[in-house]
């Protein structure tokens, strides 16, 4: 069996997982809300559970994934041991953040944000926790394991493109949002069969790929040049904490016939992707400086030689 037709069938598991434990996991929880045990839990939407489901099983079978490609060493995926590892991934966090903030603060001053009238701070430590799982899942597998695969059969650039478009693809397969009056044993299956009919239409279809597409590359192209996901997992992460924190703290109320189309969209994925060409000219010049910092600060020679 090929590699990638592997990879398909852990994908596969990962959606089988969540369409069969959800509604039981939801049932449990709800019930621990309702005898005031977990009420934090109380009202959370059926959607999440599917999503968390799904992001916990994809975490548990990467391992399990490794082993069965017939991967022994991260080298046969072009990932060495990074003496730096800490400073790339300070450095990811520090880049995409500092970026992240300013464009919130330029969002806020035009009001195409407008600060919430009330704030859930304690939200915001979900959400570090949640980028950092994120970051490290999805550059796991995009970045280590199908990035690894696809240049050896594509060339350095083949396999960049390949395993940004995959990236960008797997992105948009999330389940319509909403609350769900009745959970059923079909509510998973029913959130799947969602999937195309949660997809935006096609202008903004195209501008969030577009986006997916670029950070993909960037962090295709970075994990290439350090061998290592250290860099990768933190511009990851600090996209995912920046964008979700901005949805916490303030509201998108731009209209289609506003002024800043298309330079600022609306968020698409859950709230997770922005469009729009001002967030593309922010990943150009996270770009410049990621490669600026690759280029300029010094970076001890690899443990193990060689290239892709």
């Amino acid at each position: 069996m090929s590699p990638l037709l592997k990879i398909a069938f852990y994908l596969l598991a990962v959606l089988a997982a969540a369409v069969l434990l959800s509604p039981p996991v939801y049932w449990l929880f709800q019930w621990l809300a309702d005898a005031g045990i977990f009420t934090a839990f109380e009202g959370f939407p059926f959607h999440r559970y599917f999503t968390r489901i799904a992001q916990v099983t994809a975490l548990v079978l990467l391992w399990p994934l490794v082993r069965w490609l017939n991967i022994r060493r991260r080298q046969e995926l072009g990932i060495d041991r990074n003496p730096v590892f800490f400073r790339d991934l300070g450095v990811g966090l520090l880049v995409t953040l500092g970026l992240m903030a300013a464009l919130g603060a330029f969002y806020f001053s035009q009001e195409i944000y407008r600060l919430r009238p009330e704030i859930g701070w304690s939200k915001l430590l979900r959400i570090a926790g949640s980028a950092v799982v994120v970051g490290s899942i999805e550059e796991l597998l995009f970045r280590g394991v199908v990035l690894g695969l696809a240049i050896p059969a594509l060339g350095r650039w083949g396999g960049i493109v390949f395993s940004a478009a995959a990236f960008a693809g797997v992105h948009f397969l999330r389940p319509a949002r909403g609350d769900t009056e009745t959970v059923t044993w079909t509510s998973g299956f029913e959130q799947l069969f969602s999937f195309v009919s949660a997809a935006p239409p096609f202008p903004l279809l195209a501008a969030g790929l577009a986006t997916l597409l670029a950070a993909g590359i960037l962090l295709a192209a970075a994990t290439v040049r350090t061998r290592s996901l250290a860099l990768a997992i933190g511009i990851h992460a600090g996209w995912v904490f920046g964008q979700q924190g901005l949805s916490v703290i303030g509201r998108y109320r731009v209209k289609p016939e506003d002024a800043w189309m298309p330079w600022v969209g609306p968020n698409l994925v859950s709230g997770a992707v922005p469009t729009g060409v001002l967030p593309l000219i922010a990943l150009a010049v996270t770009a410049a400086l990621v490669f600026g910092y690759l280029r300029y600060v010094p970076r001890p020679a690899p443990v193990v030689p060689g290239g892709r």
